[in-house]
């Protein structure tokens, strides 16, 4: 039931948002509203206010806003030349109007991050000191070691984890130096270009050595259910001491559906309660499936206060730093450099990860609800027909040549660009599926 809850809410936030945005600049701007909808039919709710028809659709995964004398999805041609029509107004006062719902979702975006960041404080890992190094992974290829400590990437030193994620998806797709202390000397080692265009050829796959210190809890799962805290720091599970985040994993997992005594430290209190591991099955690298335990813990951040201007400041760029990311990640797909199922997804993705968010808490959520208004944002400011880029382009057009394109040139080009979009969907449908049975 959080799932289907969750879905409901992400999707209807960032449709509402981007949609609004259309609205007010159109009846900012002077320009009748027909139609103000919400999801895709069939309709549940439908309200007439003043000119404007509001609806409400069952399906919470789309929406839009029919202003009259516009061309737009629904191919509706009809101008009367109006005072209060879309094509009565000039240019400037259209390109406001058709950008506004990317405004409004970079600015939804951006003051999310921005809250999160004043709230919470700006989330840290200050580690560099390498913990765990899949076997078969990328790591392992550069030749890292658990208990490398990484100086610098790329020549440049760095002093917290965020700080090597950065700076390693930074030099994706080209070689990339590393600079590690190893039993007090140090060792160059370098992630080959050639790895990167293999399967899950970007994923470092090495954690960071980090205490067993007790971060985010998911509701109603174990260590909810026994009173452990975030904060707290588990030091012993059954006869086994605990000096790291990854000999806690470890020792959980080995406990699917088994009581085992947990004891932790909470200030200078030591408590302890029997925990049963939730059993939930995990794949291993070679296809092979078994059951690990899980108690519903998530390793802890430390928090740095910046204070409201600083978190604004880094609001704006963590914004742009996740449609950067999705600009590289279109072109690798575009360039060949990555496959579109290790890249891109859609709304079945969406959908669980909106889920896994919401069963974490509202802090995951809202990072999510950001990170998807920001990459809404860019998607929709593309310049293909039926987006508001398609739309945008159009006007800019018309302002270069002092005239707009002809009706029908219009139309034909408008019909090319659903059919791209749809061709679009039934890919980013086929990738979603795809990752989900196989």
């Amino acid at each position: 039931m959080i799932n289907i809850l969750a879905i409901i809410f992400v999707f209807s936030i960032l449709i509402i948002i981007h949609e609004l945005g259309h609205f007010l600049a159109a009846r900012w701007m002077g320009v009748r509203v027909e139609r103000f909808s919400i999801g895709f039919p069939p309709t549940i709710f439908r309200k007439k206010i003043g000119q404007t028809d509001f609806q409400v659709g069952a399906i919470p995964l789309g929406g839009y806003v029919k202003m009259a004398g516009m061309l737009d999805e629904s191919m509706d041609a009809e101008m009367t030349g109006a005072e209060d029509e879309f094509n009565s107004k000039p240019v400037w006062r259209r390109i406001v109007i058709i950008t506004a719902g990317v405004v409004m979702n970079l600015f939804l975006a951006i003051l999310i991050l921005t809250l999160l960041n004043f709230f919470q404080g700006e989330r840290i890992r200050p580690y560099t000191t390498i913990g765990v190094v899949a076997d078969s992974g990328v790591g392992a290829k550069i030749g890292f070691k658990p208990g490398d400590r990484i100086i610098a990437v790329n020549g440049q030193e760095v002093n917290t984890w965020e700080d090597i994620e950065s700076l390693y998806i930074d030099g994706l797709n080209s070689d990339i130096h590393f600079l590690v202390e190893r039993d007090g000397k140090r060792v160059d080692l370098l992630y080959k270009r050639e790895w990167f265009s293999q399967k899950q050829g970007e994923m470092l796959d090495i954690a960071p050595l980090i205490p067993g210190k007790v971060g985010d809890l998911v509701p109603d799962m174990p260590a909810a259910q026994i009173g452990l805290q975030k904060g707290d720091q588990i030091i012993q599970i059954g006869d086994v001491k605990i000096n790291s985040w990854q000999e806690l994993t470890k020792e959980i997992q080995a406990y699917p559906g088994k009581p085992v005594q947990l004891k932790w430290l909470r200030g200078k209190d030591t408590l302890s309660a029997t925990i049963t591991p939730q059993p939930v099955p995990e794949t291993g690298p070679n296809g092979e499936t078994k059951e690990v335990g899980r108690i519903g813990i998530y390793y802890y951040f430390e928090h740095r206060d910046i204070g409201l201007f600083n978190s604004l400041v880094l609001g704006v760029k963590n914004t742009f730093q996740l449609i950067h990311l999705n600009i590289r990640g279109l072109w690798w797909v575009i360039s060949g450099a990555k496959s579109a199922t290790e890249v891109i997804g859609g709304p079945i993705m969406i959908a669980k990860m909106a889920g896994d968010a919401a069963r974490t808490g509202w802090v995951s959520l809202w990072y999510l609800i950001a990170a998807l208004s920001s990459i809404l944002a860019f998607f929709n400011i593309l310049p293909i027909p039926a987006l508001d880029g398609g739309h945008l382009f159009f006007l800019l057009i018309e302002g270069a040549m002092g005239r707009p394109l002809s009706m029908k040139a219009r139309i034909k080009i408008q019909q090319i660009g659903m059919a791209i979009l749809l061709t679009f969907i039934i890919l980013i449908l086929y990738v979603d599926i795809s990752r989900l049975l196989f």
